[in-house]
């Protein structure tokens, strides 16, 4: 698996996406339901009753002694024609909640991404020095027949031999020290995957050895207007701001009358047990007793023990604290931005450096085996140029590692998210 295909398994599987998904579908049946709100309300009741002894007649509208059974129905409907624009502003945070939704899930898939890019460039690192380790102990193995071998000629000491043995052994122990933390840069892997643990995971170690050109002070202004417009921790610091707006007008406007509309259908059913005359039938009383009404309300608020006043207050508060945080991002960002860059480029001049310094260890070590074979440098002083060069290759792997994380979070802040990073 590439690194870019672990992160889309990650961003598949973990529960945080996932929870952030299922949130996503509440905020968008609340966006829905603040649409819903510009409809008219309609309402059906269907009822029916019964009395016993004595009673009025509903018909005649004078007491009787016999059983009434009646039924009602009733259709209504109400519209709310002003409020304060209260429906409106109810829309707005709805929309606005439900694009901080899709922002939210950005921002959770990126944490997930950098997660999985951490542990696949540490297991990448680990890998590289478990296949050096290998092949530094087949080296120490190598030279220990070969000494063994110029001993019995007469070349070389018992105590070379000894030495050499005992770098073999160091070399075993260090391949096994990195195949253990390897082991376990795998197991971490699958963890931030979200990956079963008992099954196998092969990732891409062919990462050719490239890097980027030096990031300039302009370079970095130009990030930051890009973040201002990209990064989900600026956009969601907006929509705050966007949603503390519209509560805070909600609330001014809640001091403004507001208007409804209502209308209405009713008509019923009446029959008496033991009564000396018929009633009509039931279609004829249907009709006779249709009724309809239209009202309009208006509601003027006067004294509320001055809540509304406090709530708009409160929300002008708000207001106040998430714009105070939004400068705080931005100014977090910049400084994070600025950080980043200067980490990649320290880091491209550390890999510049690991690895003239590996290139010439590594030369130093093919002459120190030549010279050790030639008789003319001891065990000791091999295992010690190959200690040297195992150093120097671990930093330059690491520093190179290090390069590879920082140039990412660098083109995250270029407005590039990590799962669509080359």
């Amino acid at each position: 698996m590439t690194l870019s295909s672990c992160m889309k398994y990650a961003v598949e599987n973990a529960p945080k996406a996932k929870k952030q998904a299922a949130e996503n579908c509440i905020l968008k049946e609340d966006y829905l339901s603040a649409i819903m709100q510009f409809l008219p309300s309609v309402y059906g009741s269907v009822g029916t009753s019964s009395s016993f002894g004595r009673s009025i007649d509903p018909e005649t509208n004078t007491y009787a002694n016999y059983t009434n059974f009646s039924n009602s129905y009733s259709l209504s409907a109400s519209y709310n024609i002003f409020d304060g624009f209260s429906t409106v502003n109810n829309y707005k945070i709805a929309k606005n909640a439900k694009a901080l939704g899709v922002i939210t899930t950005q921002q959770v898939e990126d944490e997930i991404c950098l997660e999985v890019i951490q542990a696949y460039y540490n297991l990448l690192y680990y890998s590289e020095m478990s296949k050096l380790a290998e092949a530094q102990l087949n080296e120490a193995q190598r030279n220990y027949k070969m000494t063994k071998k110029q001993q019995e000629q007469g070349l070389k000491s018992y105590a070379d031999v000894a030495e050499t043995e005992a770098s073999v052994a160091e070399q075993e122990y260090n391949l096994i020290n990195m195949q253990n933390k390897n082991d376990n840069a795998l197991a971490v892997l699958k963890q931030v995957m979200y990956y079963p643990i008992s099954k196998t995971l092969v990732i891409d170690n062919n990462i050719p050895i490239q890097l980027d050109a030096i990031i300039t002070i302009a370079d970095v202004d130009k990030f930051v207007e890009t973040a201002k417009n990209s990064l989900p921790s600026i956009l969601s610091a907006k929509n705050d701001i966007l949603t503390a707006e519209y509560n805070y007008k909600t609330a001014k406007w809640g001091l403004l009358p507001s208007l409804n509309a209502n209308a209405g259908y009713s008509t019923g059913y009446i029959q008496a047990f033991g009564a000396e005359s018929a009633r009509d039938p039931f279609w004829q009383q249907m009709k006779d007793l249709q009724g309809e009404y239209v009202s309009l309300s208006l509601r003027i608020p006067i004294f509320s023990q001055l809540s509304q006043q406090s709530t708009i207050r409160k929300n002008k508060q708000q207001l106040r604290i998430a714009e105070y945080e939004y400068d705080d991002k931005v100014k977090a960002v910049e400084v994070d931005i600025e950080l980043a860059v200067q980490d990649m480029n320290n880091a491209m001049k550390s890999f510049a450096q690991a690895d003239k310094r590996y290139d010439a260890q590594n030369i130093a070590y093919g002459l120190n085996l030549k010279r050790y074979e030639q008789g003319l440098i001891s065990a000791i002083e091999l295992q010690t140029s190959t200690n040297t060069m195992l150093s120097a290759a671990a930093e330059r792997l690491n520093a190179f590692f290090q390069y590879k994380i920082k140039n990412k979070v660098v083109q995250y802040y270029q407005g590039i998210p990590y799962i669509e990073q080359n």
